[in-house]
């Protein structure tokens, strides 16, 4: 019972660590929104997110990176022309620690002297996944069409989802 306690302890005490992903530009790191102007009123947008970033944050982050470029090139909606939510996995694995054992005669890797080291150097693997969202956007001034379920009112995308945006220290 005592250590079903300390470990729920621990376990809170390690949640209570856990930062919420951080909305920012790229600059200087692989994580964070990016935008490129292609016409007048076009734009490439993505956002990138790290391992501990879900996709629907990723998605969301994006969302409203495009209801700030909408908003601050002075016009009311944009509409989604194109987009895309990418996944890259890896599998990474972890030593144990446990030191390798000599073996006489594993000759694979020591074809000329029969002799060299086996060791198992992933004990564990696990998989560790990181999205990328990419659109391509046009802003326009007026109302949204009704009609349209491609654009989005600048102003209502920025007001249901500031309360998700963290902009950090």
């Amino acid at each position: 019972m005592k250590y079903a306690l300390l470990g729920a302890a621990l376990g809170l005490g390690l949640a209570g660590c856990a930062t919420a992903p951080i909305y920012q530009p790229v600059n200087g790191s692989s994580f964070g929104y990016s935008d490129q102007k292609i016409e007048e009123t076009r734009y490439q947008v993505s956002y990138n997110g790290s391992t501990s970033t879900p996709r629907a944050t990723v998605e969301n982050f994006l969302l409203y990176r495009m209801a700030e470029i909408t908003l601050d090139t002075e016009h009311d909606y944009f509409r989604v022309l194109d987009s895309d939510t990418e996944c890259h996995t890896k599998y990474v694995g972890t030593n144990d620690g446990q030191p390798c054992t000599y073996h006489r005669n594993y000759g694979t890797r020591f074809p000329y002297y029969g002799y060299g080291y086996y060791c198992d150097p992933f004990t564990s693997v696990y998989e560790s996944k990181r999205y990328e969202a990419i659109a391509y956007m046009s802003v326009h001034k007026g109302d949204k069409p009704a009609d349209d379920p491609y654009a989005f009112d600048a102003r209502a995308v920025s007001s249901n989802l500031a309360a998700q945006i963290n902009r950090g220290p």
